[in-house]
């Protein structure tokens, strides 16, 4: 009895064990090396373009789902995260504000199942859009990239400013619904970290996506952030290195997992020279808003006012 007992132990831990540990707890990053980028490097470009740097970081959520950490950070934790949907506003003293990311659509977020979409926020969003200088996507994915493919027209054509693997492509056609999308041209190169704006510098980072990118801003202030997209989905992903998990990274949403390592432990390089520096992850709104972080992220766009918690 005891024999056949073990017996079966064995075969459930080889048939249910192995594969729940490689899917959702794995997480050796093994030999990845962080990348070249220093913070001098960042400050140096930073202030490459005269002008006036933006002078506050806000935010707004427009969609959220809550799922199992270890999903979004391998070996975390099964308890249920807020993976939220959000974007970024720098306003500018005396010019036009600076938009990060551009929140997610309604097709989308039914698409994805999402918990909860918020469809005035997401308008405010929009409205935001249009009326910005300059936009930056982190990446080309639905909840980032989306709305601003879908507005078209001056915000894609003017403000927008892309990189090569975020244009209307046929690996990005089953994502996105481009409109009006002409003969928009990559206005961000490949390769090292580059100048965008006064105070604004784009890191590509191809590693999630192909068009992954970071953006360092040193704000007015001299106070420093870098949005770090979805290579660091939650604020554990770059303070543990944890990647995704490879259910997700390796069979639901694929990226080069090597690669998101080290970036990962760029970041933690870059966060080791300057102590201040504000890492913003890509989806963890407890993160970003928690009294105790300091973030100085403004939970509202310009001209409204705070919701309530949600």
């Amino acid at each position: 009895m005891t024999r056949r007992f073990n017996r079966i132990v064995i075969a459930l831990i080889v048939l249910i064990g192995l594969p729940y540990y490689w899917l959702l707890l794995d997480n050796r990053p093994g030999d990845a090396q962080p990348k070249p980028v220093s913070i001098e490097q960042l400050r140096a470009l930073a202030a490459s373009i005269p002008g006036q740097a933006p002078s506050e970081v806000r935010m707004e959520q427009s969609a959220w789902r809550r799922v199992p950490g270890t999903l979004f950070a391998a070996g975390s934790g099964i308890k249920r995260r807020r993976i939220a949907i959000m974007a970024w506003q720098l306003p500018v003293p005396g010019g036009k504000p600076i938009m990060i990311d551009s929140g997610i659509t309604p097709e989308a977020s039914e698409a994805m199942q999402l918990e909860g979409f918020l469809p005035d926020i997401q308008q405010r969003i929009d409205t935001a859009i249009d009326g910005a200088g300059l936009v930056l996507i982190t990446h080309e994915h639905p909840d980032h990239l989306g709305p601003l493919a879908a507005r078209g027209g001056a915000p894609l054509a003017q403000a927008a400013r892309l990189n090569p693997d975020q244009l209307p492509s046929a690996r990005l056609a089953g994502t996105l619904a481009w409109k009006d999308a002409g003969t928009l041209t990559a206005r961000i190169k490949p390769g090292g970290p580059q100048a965008v704006a006064p105070g604004v510098v784009v890191i590509p980072a191809p590693s999630h996506t192909p068009g992954s990118q970071m953006i360092f801003v040193r704000l007015g202030s001299g106070r420093e952030y870098l949005f770090a997209g979805d290579i660091a989905t939650m604020e554990v992903s770059w303070q543990e290195l944890r990647a995704r998990s490879r259910l997700v990274g390796d069979w639901l949403a694929p990226e080069n997992r090597a690669e998101v390592y080290a970036w990962l432990r760029t970041i933690q390089a870059l966060k080791a020279a300057a102590p201040d520096l504000v890492v913003l992850p890509g989806h963890d709104l407890e993160a970003v808003m928690a009294k105790n972080a300091r973030t100085g992220v403004i939970r509202a766009f310009l001209g409204h006012q705070p919701p309530e918690a949600n």
